[in-house]
């Protein structure tokens, strides 16, 4: 596997090696989701462009190439196609037209995988998850403690301890990669 760091050097030499991968110039906001998808990885960078390519979520708009949905690709034609028969389509057609996009679901449900992961890196004990619930209600650490009978003191330790074992530095994050991870529950 071939990385680099991710110092300013190493960013331009993936804008560049991207942007020749497909021969003209890329949007800012492309290259940047490309560069934090493979964060270096000239290979991984490859296989992402070539299978944006391959699912017309890599397109051009204009002179740029940029990432998103565009009016021809798979998922969008698979979506129409499905939308507009859905008065008239059999449990039957339905259940294969599920097995015949199952591949296209294959990278979600290993996202959705690579999470749980990370979720079960996270140990939490139950005091430090009943804490963290009570942080994502946006209640103080005097509030929690109190909640929870606990003192101000504790309630924070168990925060610092929340915070070091999510790699995050303050309430905010610390909420919001749970959410993402599943940890907790996201709020509506």
């Amino acid at each position: 596997m071939t990385t680099l760091n991710g110092s300013a050097h190493s960013r331009e030499q993936a804008d560049k090696h991207i942007t020749a991968m497909l021969g003209g110039p890329v949007a800012d906001d492309t290259l940047r989701l490309l560069w934090t998808a493979s964060q270096g990885d000239s290979a991984l960078a490859y296989t992402l462009v070539r299978g944006g390519l391959e699912l017309g979520e890599l397109a051009r708009h204009g002179e740029l190439w940029r990432w998103g949905e565009a009016p021809d690709s798979v998922a969008v034609r698979w979506t129409e196609l499905v939308e507009s028969r859905a008065t008239v389509l059999t449990d039957a057609q339905l259940e294969a037209l599920e097995r015949m996009v199952r591949p296209l679901a294959g990278p979600h449900e290993a996202i959705e995988r690579a999470r749980l992961t990370h979720a079960d890196a996270v140990r939490l004990t139950p005091r430090e998850h009943d804490v963290l619930g009570l942080l994502c209600e946006g209640l103080s650490a005097v509030a929690i403690s109190r909640q929870l009978g606990l003192s101000s003191r504790t309630v924070t330790k168990h925060q610092e301890r929340l915070y070091r074992k999510l790699g995050t530095s303050d309430r905010l994050n610390a909420v919001l990669l749970a959410q993402r991870l599943g940890i907790v529950g996201a709020r509506s």
